[in-house]
């Protein structure tokens, strides 16, 4: 559970400015990265809590929403304070989320409960739970037509939610597993990203029907609009079985439903969101520069210019980031002017439990292994630990994918326990033995 308040950022507050800010959720290592995007420099990086996925700001830059899929929680975030204000209790599994035009409704797809949940913003509490489809995942807001798109990943469709009467009117019929959602200015059309067939559903607001489709890359998630262009990020590139990582982001003419050209990005991208003058789209790619998802370097964040659909700038960010949603927003207001050094490189030293897998981990860490650093042919048990954290909150093809690499992880750290323990001592080889077969008996389930 993320606490109540936040300790100090690791690096000092960003400067009073009208730039327009990224909040960059780190799946990796709990935090979130604070971007200047009229400068591309990471401002401060702020200590969230396990996992944070999905990321809303609202149109004011007062409040900035993230979802926590491991505890079934959202943190509501005081950028200018600089603090977790409150953490606030939805339902199971907690992946996209998106605030409205006004900033006073808050909905939250929960995949574990195939619900959604609406927020009061300035209660923090809950008006009501809405039964959507299987698993829903992603969530967009229609301000124009004061309606709410979530994507069902689990059933193929798009559920369509009266933001007034908060009924579902709709079920619209789209691809297999859909994820990423985005609606254009006009409130005319719905983009809707279909994971495990590599396309991108059109949806026609106005009849809630699917008027095109359009062959995209492999495993798209995140979705995003700027002007007459559709921007989606492809997780595993061009590669249909998900055998490598290597991202690209597929530009979609809107008037024509085509491709107009696919623009290499970094290492499994998900999340992707436009700056609001729709000049820059942001996106997050969880493995950084490591097709192969090792997770032994940081993520970073790839700049595209709208104009030459073109990568621009590469930021460094923390680990894993996923940023999930519409990352993007206005700089809080009563912004801090101190500024400092950019937070620390991301380390790829290991000492287990880099992350945990429940409370194995957790008690291998405080257990026999306090203290040791474990040679890197036995930090396949972290490696494990993160591909089962990104599977959960996968659409099912790469879910599959991932959990057959943490298998394989899990084989050779066993392997190197095996050789005299892999050079921790005998009690922490043993505790990490324990772990492994606990962890490749529930993969096995």
């Amino acid at each position: 559970m993320v606490a109540a308040t936040v300790a100090t950022m690791v690096a000092a507050a960003r400067p009073a400015s009208a730039a327009p800010v990224a909040y960059v959720a780190n799946s990796g290592n709990g935090s979130v990265s604070v971007v200047d995007v009229e400068t591309n420099a990471v401002l401060s990086t702020m200590p969230l809590g396990t996992n944070p996925f999905g990321v809303a700001v609202d149109p004011s830059g007062a409040r900035v929403y993230a979802t926590n899929p491991d505890d079934g929680t959202i943190s509501v975030i005081d950028p200018a304070a600089e603090t977790v204000v409150a953490t606030v209790d939805v339902g199971s599994s907690p992946t996209g989320i998106a605030v409205d035009a006004s900033g006073r409704r808050l909905y939250v797809a929960n995949g574990g409960s195939d619900s959604v949940t609406v927020l009061d913003t300035s209660t923090n509490a809950a008006v009501t739970t809405v039964q959507a489809g299987a698993r829903p995942f992603g969530v967009a807001v229609d301000a124009i037509a004061n309606r709410v798109y979530v994507t069902n990943s689990d059933d193929g469709s798009v559920s369509v939610l009266d933001a007034t009467t908060n009924t579902m009117v709709a079920t619209v019929p789209v691809g297999a597993s859909p994820s990423g959602i985005a609606v254009d200015a006009r409130g005319s059309r719905a983009y809707v990203t279909n994971s495990d067939d590599g396309t991108l559903s059109v949806i026609d607001t106005a009849s809630n029907t699917t008027v095109a489709t359009v062959r995209v890359g492999a495993s798209p998630s995140g979705v995003a609009v700027a002007g007459s262009r559709a921007y989606v990020a492809n997780t595993c590139g061009a590669d249909a079985e998900c055998t490598s990582f290597d991202g690209t982001v597929s530009v979609v003419d809107t008037a024509t439903n085509t491709v107009v050209t696919t623009v290499p990005v970094g290492a499994s991208p998900l999340g992707i969101a436009v700056d609001p003058d729709g000049t820059r789209v942001y996106v997050a790619n969880g493995c950084g520069a490591d097709v192969t998802c090792g997770f032994t370097v940081g993520g970073t964040i790839s700049v595209l210019d709208t104009a030459s659909d073109t990568v621009i700038a590469t930021i460094a960010v923390g680990q894993g980031p996923i940023a999930f949603g519409q990352f993007i927003g206005p700089a809080p207001p009563d912004a801090p002017t101190t500024t400092t050094a950019p937070p620390p490189a991301v380390t790829t030293t290991t000492t287990l439990p880099c992350t945990t897998v429940g409370c194995l981990l957790d008690a291998a860490r405080g257990g026999a292994c306090a203290g040791q650093t474990v040679p890197s042919r036995v930090s396949g048990l972290a490696l494990a630990a993160r591909f089962i954290e990104q599977a959960a909150t996968s659409p099912p093809r790469r879910a599959t994918k991932l959990s057959r690499r943490a298998m394989k992880a899990v084989r050779q750290a066993r392997a190197a326990l095996k050789r005299k323990h892999g050079g921790v001592s005998p009690s922490c080889g043993a505790a990490l033995e324990d772990v492994a077969d606990r962890v490749m008996a529930a993969l096995r389930r």
